[in-house]
């Protein structure tokens, strides 16, 4: 895996950011010692993902519960996100109940968060709720918007115009292509500060080892394809380096012991 990392970074990769956290086996320990390893910066991401991956207890916290929680980790270990943090098909209760914590949480904290939808369903209803609980959408990115087959952007143009950060982020497999009029679409219309693009990264048949294209597939495989289609350089380099770049930053709020 260090030497994934390694060829990732030859390949123009300067972070990593993790999506996984406890309730779906990530491992702090391993990452920490990957990133030493291979020199590669990793931000490590923590909240509850979905309903089906929750842990029994979620069912009977409450948003409180489960904002000092996350409050707690952030202090205890070294967290950059909340993130991934999810919803499967239409929100149920408890999802709700965990992204306004998370909305509490990032109050407290000032993580960045970034989202699962199920290829784009429930978007705007995410960024509502996240909102209820007085989020700022330019802290905010809703993922995996690349799902959705309008190349018109309807719902992506809306997420931008409130303010938040759009993920196209499964790029770099020979299906990418079909997103690329969208992403045109909101370049035309002005929001390519809002684009967010990465790989997804979790198939082991995706990693050089293997024969795949390795963690840099959303630059070696989708860039060019932006590329073809029109898109600056310049464009290209904002949307991959800028962007990331302005929502992963943060001052914590609390203190770290890690």
């Amino acid at each position: 895996m260090a030497q994934e990392m390694r060829s990732a970074a030859k390949e123009g990769v300067a972070c990593i950011v993790d999506a996984g956290h406890p309730d779906m086996g990530r491992n702090l320990q391993f990452l920490k010692q990957l990133s030493l390893n291979s020199g590669m910066p990793i931000v490590a991401g923590t909240g509850y993902y979905t309903q089906p991956f929750y842990p029994p207890a979620i069912a009977g916290w409450s948003e409180d519960d489960i904002a000092q929680e996350l409050i707690r980790q952030t202090k205890a270990e070294p967290i950059g996100a909340f993130g991934e943090i999810g919803t499967w098909d239409a929100m149920t209760p408890d999802e709700r109940k965990v992204f306004r914590a998370v909305g509490k949480a990032h109050l407290a904290t000032n993580l960045p968060i970034f989202t699962h939808t199920n290829m784009g369903k429930g978007a705007l209803e995410q960024l509502d709720v996240l909102e209820s609980a007085g989020v700022k959408p330019e802290r905010v990115a809703i993922g995996h918007l690349g799902g959705l087959t309008d190349p018109k952007a309807d719902v992506q143009k809306a997420i931008c115009r409130r303010g938040a950060f759009v993920g196209f982020d499964r790029q770099g497999g020979p299906g990418d292509v079909d997103q690329v009029p969208a992403v045109m679409a909101l370049i035309e219309a002005g929001y390519a500060d809002k684009l967010l693009f990465s790989s997804d990264f979790s198939f082991a048949s995706d990693l050089e080892h293997s024969g795949g294209a390795g963690y840099a597939m959303t630059v070696t495989v989708f860039g060019p394809k932006l590329r073809k289609a029109g898109v600056t350089q310049r464009t290209l380099q904002g949307i991959l380096v800028d962007n990331p770049r302005r929502l992963l930053a943060f001052i914590p709020k609390t203190p770290r012991s890690a």
